[in-house]
């Protein structure tokens, strides 16, 4: 266990050595700025207040937005760096030591994802107890609003959604020869990540949702949505159906990515 607590302090001073790692690391409060305090105040600026429909709108898509990408951008985080890692022969270092690849890949996934949790809560919670009543207005027939979610919705969210760390660190990691074509993949990858707000369109309300569903990141930000906005239609699951299905394809991809890195990595030694 002592290995992995110096493990972890090195880590840590390597985090703050890189300006970009600073921002990730801070970006909830960052996003929990601009989207609790800026966007509202422009919108009602602009003239829009709760019960306008293009005020509606904006907010139940900066809402799906938000819960969509704090995952992906931990995980891109986690992938760059063990592509510095790999780039920089660090990984080969550490394969002499008493800790193998796969522990120090773990155990860089691991904390990874303990920082993507703290980031959903220090986000979700700081809407829910700071700007709720910039995020609780009606939307056609349903009313969406913070006050929806209880606690255990925001944590099991937060938990689950984070899985989405490891599934597209490592797999950045595992498909990039280095860290150009790493920043490239992360580039692209947006689009996927994105991939769950279309389930906003009628066309997806029904079972074609589940097309949507490609994306891993889909299940937990729809059982969210469907508690914030106080709604199950008949082709929708369960908040908890959403989120272990969910669970179990972000870990699947999580496990098989991480697999594959480190075995890139023992081949190339």
């Amino acid at each position: 266990m002592k290995k992995y607590f110096f493990l972890l302090k090195y880590e840590m001073r390597t985090i703050l050595r890189d300006p970009m790692n600073i921002f990730l690391l801070i970006y909830p409060l960052f996003m929990l700025i601009l989207i609790g305090w800026l966007l509202p105040l422009g919108l009602y600026q602009s003239g829009l207040t709760n019960d306008d429909l293009a005020y509606s709108l904006t907010m139940i898509i900066t809402f799906v937005v938000f819960i969509s990408i704090g995952g992906y951008i931990s995980g891109s985080l986690l992938g760059f760096s063990l592509l510095e890692n790999k780039d920089e022969k660090t990984i080969k270092s550490i394969a002499v030591t008493p800790v193998s690849v796969a522990g120090y890949v773990i155990f860089k996934t691991l904390y990874s994802y303990f920082f993507s949790i703290i980031g959903n809560l220090i986000l979700i919670l700081g809407i829910k107890w700071w700007a709720n009543d910039a995020y609780s207005f009606s939307f056609g027939t349903l009313t969406f609003g913070f006050d929806n979610l209880n606690y255990i919705h925001i944590i099991v969210f937060s938990i689950v959604s984070s899985l989405f760390v490891p599934a597209i660190g490592a797999l950045i990691a595992s498909i990039a020869k280095n860290k150009i074509e790493g920043f490239a993949f992360m580039k692209s990858g947006g689009i996927v990540v994105m991939i769950p707000a279309l389930v906003l369109i009628n066309a997806f309300t029904d079972w074609k949702q589940y097309i949507l569903g490609i994306a891993p990141n889909f299940w937990p930000v729809k059982a969210l949505l469907n508690v914030a906005l106080n709604s199950q239609g008949p082709n929708d699951l369960p908040f908890w159906a959403y989120m272990s299905i969910g669970g179990l394809v972000m870990l699947l991809l999580a496990v098989i990515s991480i697999v594959a890195f480190v075995k890139k990595q023992n081949r190339s030694e």
